[in-house]
């Protein structure tokens, strides 16, 4: 965006940086020699990122913080927002110039980067962030419509296209290969801070997401803090969250009607069979109408009539008789606790009581 950077940048990677009195280490200690811009982005290489920020200056650093939403509230309809911790440009020296460049040393919120996140990828547009997209009454009136209400632009959508496909890579040849979801194309970007105060070996680890990778459509984003890991070592592994991305996504891409388009790499086939062999097992049942787990007889043959199971505890729980639940009290409660059957007022025809009509589109 200011002609900093052109793409054409290249790093040394020695696994360390020497910044004011301090020396900064990358991730990887015996260093990654030679990175390019690109590279240097899939590696999650903190010397080269380092760098960049050196070049590109703590005013214009600072600056595209704020543009970015950081150190602000987003507005977002949740109550008890918080700004996050900046430095401004007066109070940033070297080091935390340094140490902003990687993505350490401040804090925001998982809103604003999400906000933010989605400017990079949609072309540049910042939107103010929202949980409630419409308002039903009980009748199934609809009420009011959120609608997208655009605040800035934060870069352009040339910019936009280079930062997709830069995280695509970091999916497809970097820190982010665990993220990948087998039929998708998805880019994202992996996390690792250390918590305050530092050498307790206590990190946070993330990794931000999208797909699909030239059209996205959704966004996900994960934060593990303090990883349940061996050591310290395993601790500040993003590997934890790009898990938890990947199923998630693997379950919300297709409910949101976003279907696999990509040839199934080679080393993604076994998992994916895998998967669907169990999934066959599951939803079909076994030989002689058994589940396949400990041949037990199917969940329906199980079952008592008038019983229904919960799906949370598993329990059998009895369901009333159309002669208990019509027998309620007063104020239409059953039991002490109001009955979702039948209101205040008696049905007009009680024989044959009219179906609430549903709305349209819930």
């Amino acid at each position: 965006e200011t002609g900093t950077l052109t793409g054409g940048e290249g790093y040394t990677c020695g696994g360390m940086l020497h910044i004011g009195d301090h020396d900064i280490h990358c991730s990887n200690r015996e260093g990654h020699g030679p990175q390019s811009l690109k590279r240097s982005l899939e590696n999650s290489c903190n010397v080269a990122l380092m760098q960049i920020g050196q070049s590109l200056g703590k005013e214009e650093f600072s600056r595209y913080q704020k543009l970015f939403g950081f150190g602000e509230f987003t507005g977002i309809d949740l109550p008890g927002e918080a700004q996050g911790l900046l430095y401004d440009a007066e109070s940033m020296d070297a080091a935390s110039l340094a140490t902003n460049a990687f993505g350490q040393n401040f804090n925001v919120t998982m809103t604003q980067l999400c906000a933010s996140f989605c400017s990079l990828i949609n072309g540049g547009d910042y939107y103010k962030p929202h949980v409630v997209r419409q308002i039903w009454d009980k009748n199934g009136n609809l009420i009011e419509n959120k609608n997208p209400v655009l605040l800035k632009k934060t870069i352009s959508k040339e910019t936009s296209d280079i930062i997709k496909d830069y995280m695509l890579g970091v999916v497809q040849e970097g820190t982010g290969a665990k993220a990948g979801v087998a039929g998708y194309d998805i880019g994202g970007k992996t996390g690792t801070a250390e918590k305050q105060p530092r050498g307790n070996g206590k990190y946070l680890v993330s990794f931000i997401g999208f797909a699909p990778a030239d059209n996205p459509q959704v966004v996900c984003y994960v934060v593990v803090d303090e990883p349940n890991a061996a050591d310290h070592i395993t601790q500040a592994s993003s590997s934890y969250a790009q898990e938890i991305f990947k199923n998630i996504m693997k379950e919300a891409m297709p409910y949101l009607n976003i279907y696999a388009t990509e040839e199934i790499p080679e080393d993604m086939r076994e998992e994916v069979e895998a998967e669907n062999a169990a999934k066959a097992e599951q939803e079909g049942g076994g030989e002689d109408g058994e589940t396949g787990e400990e041949g037990e007889d199917s969940e329906e043959a199980t079952v008592p009539e008038g019983y229904l199971t919960d799906p949370n505890t598993g329990e059998q729980v009895k369901m009333p008789t159309e002669e208990e639940a019509r027998s309620r009290e007063e104020d239409g409660i059953l039991g002490g606790i109001e009955s979702p059957l039948f209101g205040n007022e008696e049905p007009e025809n009680p024989q044959e009581p009219e179906s609430p009509e549903e709305p349209e589109n819930p």
